[in-house]
């Protein structure tokens, strides 16, 4: 098990589910870190000699999204850890398959 900088400990090996809920935390955290970012950008006063220009405004909102996105997955002491723990706790209880792995019989020996 690890423990993470929240004080939850955490599986070493998650279960699909758990998996799934972790993937679907990180993206929300994604999301409140873009809508962050936007609140952000438009306290910026707009003016100064050119206008920003349509393509400008749309590579600024793509720059956003994947700054969110990588700001999520950069840390396990965000939101997404604190989903995580509160959510997990209505997954069904089961443990992750694991798989056997045998050496080779040797016949000679």
């Amino acid at each position: 098990m690890t423990i993470d900088a929240s004080g939850g400990a955490l599986p070493a090996q998650l279960t699909p589910a758990q998996t799934k809920l972790m993937q679907a935390a990180h993206d929300l955290e994604a999301v409140f870190y873009g809508q962050l970012l936007q609140a952000m950008r438009a306290t910026v006063p707009e003016g100064g000699i050119f206008q920003q220009s349509t393509g400008e405004k749309m590579f600024t909102s793509m720059l956003d999204d994947e700054v969110s996105k990588m700001a999520s997955n950069q840390t396990d002491r965000g939101l997404a850890t604190a989903l995580y723990h509160q959510l997990a706790r209505q997954l069904p209880a089961t443990t992750p398959a694991v798989t056997a792995v045998t050496a080779p019989v040797d016949p000679t020996s």
